[in-house]
């Protein structure tokens, strides 16, 4: 009984520490594949969904993969997301209207909506594009903490050529006063470290399955 509680009170102390401190940064870089480059021309740019459209994760993947589109104007888009409806009309097909808004051309936009999940959505992407696209660079934008597994999985699904954007989110440009990293950077800290655990227990699951 004295281990179990000498155990408990090592990782309360842990993760005092890591609310406090942050995140290990080799972590969060690790998860975010965050040294590597996206290709010179990618063929293609697979916007994964995070939730309903408007939400926050999905607009701003939106938002950083409408950059990428406004570099490499040859690239063909491909938004995933699973509807029980009409994708045109679901937050599938809001998400091809918000890179629209942002400048890329409808007629470049794909949108494979069966997948419920990572693994799904990459085999949909493959059955969606075709064999020949598997040899073709392809990047994939998600949130952060999930660019690594998200690329692990479309590998596992036959692609060779593909990297991973992280859709970072950007804190506010001002200085917000002496207690900011109290009243912010705390939490911010603690919903990162669920996050980050939640993604390595998700990572270790499609690493042996």
């Amino acid at each position: 009984m004295r281990k179990l509680y000498r155990l408990a009170v090592v990782v309360l102390l842990l993760q005092i520490i890591l609310i406090c401190l942050g995140p290990p940064r080799f972590l969060e870089d690790w998860l975010n594949l965050t040294n590597t480059t996206i290709p010179p021309q990618p063929r293609y740019v697979v916007v994964l969904g995070g939730g309903g459209v408007p939400s926050g994760t999905t607009l701003l993947r939106c938002y950083h993969a409408a950059k990428i589109g406004r570099e490499f104007t040859n690239a063909v888009f491909v938004v995933a997301l699973p509807t029980d409806g009409d994708p045109a009309t679901s937050s599938v097909g809001r998400m091809r209207d918000e890179l629209v808004m942002r400048g890329i051309p409808g007629e470049r936009i794909q949108m494979e909506h069966r997948g419920l999940d990572t693994r799904q959505q990459a085999a949909g992407v493959r059955t969606l594009l075709g064999e020949a696209a598997l040899h073709e660079p392809v990047v994939v934008v998600s949130s952060q903490y999930h660019v690594r597994r998200a690329v692990l999985l479309f590998r596992r699904a036959g692609f060779t050529n593909v990297t991973g954007v992280t859709a970072d989110d950007i804190s506010a440009e001002a200085d917000i006063g002496p207690w900011g990293w109290l009243r912010y950077g705390v939490w911010s800290n603690a919903v990162a470290e669920i996050r980050i655990a939640r993604e390595l227990i998700a990572l270790a699951g499609a690493k042996f399955s």
